[in-house]
């Protein structure tokens, strides 16, 4: 009797972390980071012993039939994973879900049927249990491994990816992916409960359903890929629209200018004939004044727009340039170096250079003079982006983080919450907030290649 219960714990103890390593290697895969063993440690402790546990309560302790046993541990075994998730990857709550849902599938496809083709091989040819078991667990590991390599080769991670960042449809395709891993777990019910079913009509089974739940995921990624096709052509469009108003403008300033011009040198040239030089320096000095203020600036300004090569940042910074100068806000923009790719997803950089421009556009406006600094670095590895602006209240730099935190009034504060958010999910970026000599900055550095 002890021994039969030691053999069950012992077997549970290792079915329990075989099932967790090949959980965890899939959500590497899902994520698509490279595997890291910190953090599969991190997702074990927090996923697999409190997993393992109700798994074992429910099934051997409990005195339920199997089945109840099985489904009340898959939901405990489901929750504490997502709370792992977005403990360690710091995903929010429907990602977490949505990552989950999608490891699960692979990892139940995957593990039933490698673990049904192993049992149906050693209990052929392998008498020794001991034996038997560290071939059936050796084995395992293996092939997850290779599943996993298989899977980062195809670029699996990309190909799931819109239905992670959609920000509008997260909570249902949390929704929908779960419900794909519930049929999944329904199809492995049905073997354990029909003994007669052969194990290759199982397997077989078992690969078609997984084929064909992700080819739905696909659908759902080739759907969401085409919409940000529809985004970035309408975004060429705006960027075109954009240089066309902007060379306008500067058309309009020339022919204003050569007007005042004309008006100038006639001025000059009676000081000309009376000797009056030092006036003629005022006039000239005056002159260099309104050509840099006028013109100078908007041909600077094209230039610095024209070192960033990503059509989806350029579109956005000519939208603000537009926005401020229908605003009356100046801009002092640099671009000292082509910008030409980032290692963040395009438009979730665009989200959080937009917040970082429309906080500074916004306070700004309620200054005597409003201006903004915005600069764009691209040096040694890495995309170093400043905005700043001015402001004379006092910041409380360590609340500007939190939800529905504002100095500007009820109802706002949501910006830089959802800044932090997306960047949560990048650890290699970098930001930092100051507010020294009545500037409020914004620095983001986050690096340009892998």
């Amino acid at each position: 009797m002890k021994r039969d219960l030691f053999t069950s714990i012992i077997t549970h103890i290792l079915d329990t972390a075989s099932s967790y390593y090949a959980l965890g290697s899939f959500v590497f895969v899902v994520i698509g980071e490279l595997a890291d063993w910190k953090k599969m440690g991190r997702f074990f402790l927090r996923a697999g012993l409190p997993g393992g546990f109700f798994a074992y309560l429910f099934v051997f302790v409990s005195g339920m039939n199997y089945l109840q046993g099985y489904l009340l541990s898959s939901v405990m075994n489901w929750l504490c994973s997502v709370a792992a998730v977005f403990v360690v990857w710091k995903k929010d709550i429907w990602r977490a879900a949505s990552i989950v849902s999608i490891a699960a599938i692979l990892q139940v496809s995957s593990t039933t049927v490698m673990a049904t083709t192993l049992q149906e091989l050693l209990m052929q040819r392998v008498s020794d249990l001991v034996l038997a078991f560290v071939i059936y667990f050796a084995s395992y590991i293996v092939l997850i491994a290779v599943i996993c390599w298989f899977l980062n080769k195809i670029n699996f991670c990309r190909l799931v990816q819109y239905v992670l960042e959609d920000e509008k449809r997260k909570r249902q395709n949390a929704v929908l992916t779960l419900i794909m891993e519930l049929v999944t777990e329904i199809f492995f019910v049905l073997y354990v409960l029909q003994k007669q079913m052969k194990v290759v009509a199982y397997n077989a089974g078992m690969v078609v359903l997984a084929i064909l739940l992700i080819v739905i995921l696909l659908h759902i990624s080739d759907k969401e890929e085409s919409m940000r096709k529809i985004q970035y052509q309408e975004s060429m469009l705006l960027q075109q629209q954009l240089y066309v108003e902007h060379l306008e403008q500067m058309q309009k300033e020339m022919r204003a200018f050569r007007h005042d011009y004309k008006n100038i040198l006639s001025g000059m040239y009676l000081y000309a004939k009376e000797g009056e030089s030092e006036k003629i320096q005022k006039v000239l000095e005056k002159l260099e004044i309104d050509f840099d203020q006028k013109i100078g600036e908007k041909i600077h300004a094209a230039t610095q727009i024209g070192n960033i090569q990503l059509p989806e940042m350029k579109s956005l910074v000519l939208s603000k340039l537009t926005k401020m100068t229908r605003n009356g806000t100046a801009c002092r923009l640099e671009v000292l170096y082509p910008v030409s790719r980032v290692t963040m997803d395009i438009w979730e950089f665009n989200q959080c250079l937009g917040i970082l421009l429309d906080n500074a556009i916004e306070a700004a406006a309620r200054q005597p003079e409003p201006y903004i600094e915005l600069q764009l670095m691209c040096h040694g590895g890495y995309l170093t982006v400043r905005v700043a602006n001015p402001w004379e209240q006092e910041i409380e730099l360590t609340e500007i983080w939190k939800q529905g935190y504002s100095t500007k009034g009820e109802n706002r504060g949501f910006g830089l919450a959802n800044y932090k958010r997306i960047l949560d999910q990048y650890p290699e970026a970098v930001s930092a907030t100051s507010f020294e000599g009545r500037m409020f900055v914004q620095e983001l550095m986050i690096p340009v290649r892998i």
